[in-house]
């Protein structure tokens, strides 16, 4: 009766650490001197599927892989106005989520501020 106890518990937690996925910070930014002339949305779309409603394939961290991404295009540039999206699509055997992340970036005015400012 324990062993069964225990192997629902473990399946019971099993699924519910499937629904967990990392926190990603917008803000606050560190604001650096830029220059407003000259905005530039970089945009970054990571996907993955729920496989027959209890299964996640990269569906986790579809926010910070898509993050990672602006931060990688950004070079330098001053992140500002970040914008999600959410869309997903219906198969027969699941879904696919994907999300997209918008963001405006600036490039600094000089050398000195060459940094990307989410951390």
């Amino acid at each position: 009766m324990i062993r069964l106890r225990l192997f629902v518990l473990v399946i019971c937690l099993t699924i519910l650490s499937a629904c967990a996925g990392p926190a990603v910070q917008f803000g606050p930014l560190k604001r650096i001197n830029c220059d407003e002339n000259s905005p530039l949305d970089i945009t970054a779309t990571e996907c993955g599927a729920q496989i027959l409603l209890f299964f996640p394939f990269f569906n986790n961290g579809r926010y910070e892989r898509a993050v990672k991404k602006i931060k990688k295009s950004a070079k330098g540039r001053y992140i500002a106005n970040v914008r999600v999206r959410e869309r997903w699509l219906y198969l027969v055997f699941g879904t696919i989520h994907c999300t997209d992340v918008v963001a405006l970036t600036y490039p600094p005015l000089n050398a000195t501020d060459n940094q990307t400012t989410i951390e």
